[in-house]
């Protein structure tokens, strides 16, 4: 027998919830499948028996107030209908957040190439359902394999490979957008010697990256040199000052479902992640995003990096994942 929640679409907490009730039941399908049914009421009569605020929901026997999106995925969580694994390349005592998963394992480099075998028998042995990739080069890997995993009744929560394709390379990437939009590219040098005479400071970094590592700023073609070992492996480009940008994305291919939260970065750490932002909505970036996602078929969900410049938006990358400050999307109620 499926598990119930029912949402009290009375007066007050129909305008409470905003009428969020379609995106509620995508958030709960992402994280439960189909293990929880939602049943709408017409009032389930809460309002003068609490003190905390609406909107109210039910689940099972038990009432949820301040029933946030947010909340009752956390509130269903709770109530152990759903069980964790995760896993890393380092051991369980090197990792803080091992702490919040039911069962910790120690994986391969996702670059191994006994990495997809080793995956998929994982998978298979512990029947897991629905599997999250959070390292690019693990996300590129796990879509490619897609079908593979379908096979086996496991679903990936990753971006489809012809998004990833072009994204997780940044060379490629660099080209696709000069070709596509180049009204927000940062210009790009093919080498060492179309470098020589440019406008100094540059900046690098690798064509496949993870957290920043690799990315410099040059202030002479001296240091590029001596910087640059193999030209193919790393994107030559015109420095950028501005305000970093990041913009989580997601999209639906086959229902054309899609949405975005836009954030300012005020303080970032030394991985390039944002540890305290600002929520703002700018009609203009949100029709980039847009052109993005759709020009490029986005199936997923993705991050989007940006300078905002006295020039306008100019585009850092398009990370094919979700990114490490997803949590402050969640916090704005997407």
């Amino acid at each position: 027998m499926k598990n119930k929640l029912t949402v009290c679409c009375g007066t007050t907490c129909y305008l409470a919830s905003g009428n969020r009730i379609d995106r509620l039941e995508q958030l709960i399908e992402q994280e439960f499948g189909t293990e929880i049914e939602i049943v709408p009421s017409a009032c389930l009569g809460q309002c003068m028996k609490h003190q905390a605020p609406p909107p109210f929901v039910k689940y099972n026997n038990e009432i949820i107030p301040n029933a946030t999106n947010e909340n009752i995925i956390k509130e269903l969580k709770k109530s152990g209908g759903y069980h964790i694994l995760g896993a890393d390349i380092n051991n369980r005592n090197e990792i803080a957040t091992s702490l919040d998963v039911d069962e910790y394992y120690k994986f391969p480099y996702a670059t191994n190439d006994a990495y997809i075998p080793f995956i998929l028998d994982f998978c298979r042995e512990h029947k897991v359902e629905y599997y999250y990739a959070v390292i690019d080069k693990e996300v590129t890997s796990i879509s490619r394999n897609r079908e593979k995993f379908e096979a086996i009744g496991t679903k990936i929560c990753v971006a489809n490979y012809e998004f990833v394709e072009v994204c997780h390379y940044k060379d490629r990437f660099s080209k696709w957008i000069k070709e596509n939009i180049p009204e927000i590219a940062i210009r790009t040098y093919e080498g060492l010697a179309e470098a020589k005479n440019a406008a100094y400071p540059l900046f690098i970094k690798p064509t496949e990256g993870v957290a920043s590592t690799g990315c410099r700023r040059i202030d002479s073609y001296e240091e590029l040199c001596l910087a640059v070992q193999d030209e193919d492996s790393v994107v030559i480009q015109d420095f950028v000052d501005g305000q970093n940008i990041t913009v989580d994305c997601f999209r639906n291919k086959k229902t054309g479902q899609k949405a975005q939260a836009q954030r300012r970065e005020l303080l970032r750490n030394s991985n390039g992640c944002g540890i305290a932002v600002e929520i703002f909505k700018d009609e203009k970036l949100e029709r980039i995003c847009d052109y993005l996602i759709e020009a490029l078929d986005l199936n997923g969900t993705v991050n989007i990096e940006f300078f905002s410049t006295a020039n306008g938006y100019k585009i850092i990358e398009i990370n094919p994942r979700l990114s490490a400050g997803a949590i402050y999307s969640c916090m704005a109620g997407l």
